[in-house]
């Protein structure tokens, strides 16, 4: 623009020169109105020159932020190939991501009736569940799981509850798996419509860290598997990866059986020793004892319409010697052979979708004054919002007599609220 601008300026001065100086006899030969006419179209030559130059400046300027603007539109293009949108990034991360979670508020009021009428009251209200699950599945063959939880008075923090690996389990592995972290070895099925744990669960639970084989299909699961308890035989000072635990059941798909749910299967256990209850302090506080003590478990759950039916027995297959079981003492302080079991009946009944009565009967041997001999309850649920439910429960329990606390019977009211998301 500028050279233009410098060669029109040097062409008016040379034409002026050229009219003062190389032409001066020829305008003394012209007329005024001739000069007039010449100079008025020597002006519009130069107006239309301006004009055409104005003309392309602005193609120019018009064709620079044409320029602009496609540049970046290419750089906003690169940048978008680089680093993906926020809701891309969230809709992968919310395809493999699993995340759900339950909370529940309890208030308890247990009262321990003991010989010679002595009565011991006990009340409180707790976050008795705060449980959080996330799942991950990180490709089509391998599946991570994480529980945290948090339970009042039972620990601190939230603490890793499970943490699991699983392989396969699918239709491209024939339904075979492979699971391995810590979780719940499947010892009992421990089902309950109550808001409190069964007492097959409170006696024979197991929480550790093993792995596990198995196969599962629409009609049928088996899986076994190992963990390294805390209990040793005598004698053993070697820390091995010695129990063993196994459980086969049959289940039948949905809408089959003519709209009958059905789950019956069976457990075995090298050493209850190892269950969690039985192996802490008002057990056997992680002594060494003689000799492993075998374990079984039978257990059916079923659905029909508005009925539910849960039935399960848990039973170590020999006795822990005297002195093993800190609880096992009689009422004159001696100390005693336990062999324990336990057993829970429930019915469970739907008058409507949202409401359900339960009622149970739970039985227990050699458990002295740890649990009750004898329990039955009522419990009634109500799902008062979508994943909502409020729950009211009362149990009464009859303890076996000959025990050296004296425990003589126990009533048990609780009321829950639970949320699920």
């Amino acid at each position: 623009m500028k050279l233009i601008k410098t060669s029109l300026f040097l062409f008016i001065v040379f034409f002026s020169l050229y009219m003062c100086l190389g032409s001066s006899a020829a305008l003394s030969q012209m007329s005024n109105d001739e000069i007039y006419n010449e100079l008025k179209a020597m002006k519009e030559r130069i107006n239309k020159l301006e004009k055409d130059l104005t003309k392309k400046d602005q193609e120019i300027k018009d064709l620079r932020s044409e320029t602009m603007k496609k540049m970046e539109t290419i750089a906003s293009v690169e940048s978008e190939e680089d680093q993906p949108p926020l809701q891309e990034i969230f809709s992968k991360w919310s395809d493999k991501i699993e995340i759900s979670g339950l909370i529940e508020v309890e208030y308890d009021h247990d009262t321990h009736n003991r010989k010679h009428r002595t009565t011991e009251r006990d009340e409180d209200i707790t976050l008795s569940t705060l449980e959080i699950d996330i799942g991950a599945q990180v490709n089509r063959y391998v599946r991570g799981d994480i529980v945290l939880l948090y339970e009042e008075d039972e620990t601190e923090d939230f603490t890793v509850d499970e943490g699991t690996i699983t392989i396969g389990g699918i239709e491209e592995t024939f339904g075979l798996y492979l699971k391995g972290g810590k979780y719940y070895p499947h010892f009992g099925e421990l089902n309950s419509y109550f808001i409190n744990d069964p007492l097959t669960q409170e006696i024979f639970e197991i929480q550790e860290s093993g792995l596990e084989i198995g196969y599962d299909s629409d009609w049928f699961s088996v899986g076994a598997g190992v963990f390294n308890g805390d209990i040793e035989k005598e004698g053993d000072h070697e820390n091995n990866v010695d129990d063993f635990y196994a459980d086969a059941c049959f289940h039948n798909p949905e809408d089959t059986l003519g709209g009958l749910s059905l789950l019956a299967g069976v457990s075995y256990l090298t050493n209850v020793g190892d269950t969690d209850t039985l192996s802490d302090e008002d057990a056997l506080d992680d002594k060494e004892i003689r000799h492993n003590v075998e374990g079984v478990a039978a257990y059916l759950v079923s659905e029909y319409g508005p009925f539910s039916f849960s039935a399960e027995y848990i039973t170590a297959l020999d006795d822990f010697k005297t002195g093993e079981m800190e609880y096992a003492y009689d009422r004159n302080g001696t100390a005693k052979k336990s062999e324990p079991a336990a057993l829970n009946l429930e019915f469970a009944f739907r008058p409507v979708e949202v409401v359900q009565v339960a009622v149970k009967y739970e039985e227990t041997d050699d458990m002295f004054s740890l649990y009750p001999e004898k329990q039955y309850g009522l419990g009634v649920s109500w799902e008062a919002f979508k994943f909502t439910t409020l729950s009211a429960e009362y149990l009464h329990g009859d303890y076996d007599s000959n025990n050296v606390d004296r425990e003589d019977e126990r009533d048990l009211i609780s009321l829950q609220m639970a949320i699920e998301f």
